[in-house]
């Protein structure tokens, strides 16, 4: 509980001046984006190892997308990702020892083609005119979901949603946790806001959140079924017992693409 509260107590504090920096354009933002899905990726790589070995060149676009981003917007990402895909994919096709080494491509490939994209577009939606707020709502839309869905399951969950992948979640807690992270990205449409007029009006802001809703626990799902596959509780130690990075993003894995599309569809961008 003393670590639980000690890293709240300080990444809470710590991710909001990171967001909230815009030295030299949120260069701190793209560094730091940088090294959480580094090392997301690098856990995420030590999960899949029984499919194939791990490449350190699967890390370069990972890395580099946030980086790309910050310069070149979404092009970034694109730019990102080939500098290593083509590499990789001949590289395990043809030196692969495995019996399946499209199986080993896959596990390569799996890092960069999951986390690149989002490191980036964390990136992007800060560099929105309105990024810095836009990007606060999504997190505490996100928390409120998660939170929603832990405490609503322990009052009235009965009915499993997903028994084989996660045993401890409830359809109740789904709905709950769905129901109050759409609340919250509905209210706030009425404090994001640039030049005294709202990003986003409430029909805009009600879907998004509840599509960003949906896609929350299916982020935590897919992971909990990838830690599942390779038979571990969390995805590293990192944060001790709050388990490893991936452990804490994977709810905004699918989340931010999500929202990115959303307020991209809205004119928020």
């Amino acid at each position: 509980m003393k670590s639980r509260l000690l890293v709240a107590v300080i990444g809470i504090p710590l991710l909001y001046l990171v967001i909230y920096s815009s030295w030299h354009g949120n260069a701190v933002l793209a560094i730091a984006m940088a090294g959480v899905f580094a090392i997301a990726a690098l856990e995420l790589s030590a999960m899949l190892r029984p499919l194939g070995p791990f490449v350190p060149a699967a890390l370069i676009p990972v890395t580099l997308a946030p980086i790309f981003a910050w310069k070149f917007a979404e092009v970034g990402i694109v730019l990102a990702m080939l500098t290593c895909i083509p590499l990789l994919m001949v590289f395990h096709g043809l030196s692969s020892e495995r019996t399946n080494p499209l199986a080993a491509i896959v596990a390569t490939l799996a890092p960069v083609a999951y986390l690149a994209p989002v490191g980036g577009l964390v990136i992007i939606l800060r560099q929105a005119e309105a990024g810095f707020d836009l990007l606060l709502l999504l997190i505490a839309a996100v928390f409120a979901n998660d939170t929603g869905a832990y405490f609503t399951g322990r009052a009235i969950g009965k009915h499993k949603l997903s028994p084989r992948i996660s045993p401890n979640k409830s359809i109740e807690g789904f709905v709950g946790g769905a129901l109050i992270g759409t609340f919250v990205m509905w209210y706030g449409h009425f404090i994001v806001e640039t030049d005294g007029h709202a990003v986003l009006n409430g029909t805009e802001a009600l879907c998004i959140g509840i599509a960003v809703a949906l896609a929350t626990p299916m982020g935590d799902l897919f992971e909990s079924l990838i830690k599942r596959a390779a038979g571990v509780k969390d995805s590293g130690t990192i944060l001790g017992e709050h388990g490893g990075m991936l452990d804490r993003i994977d709810a905004l894995l699918l989340a931010i693409p999500t929202f990115y599309v959303g307020c991209f569809l809205a004119g928020a961008m």
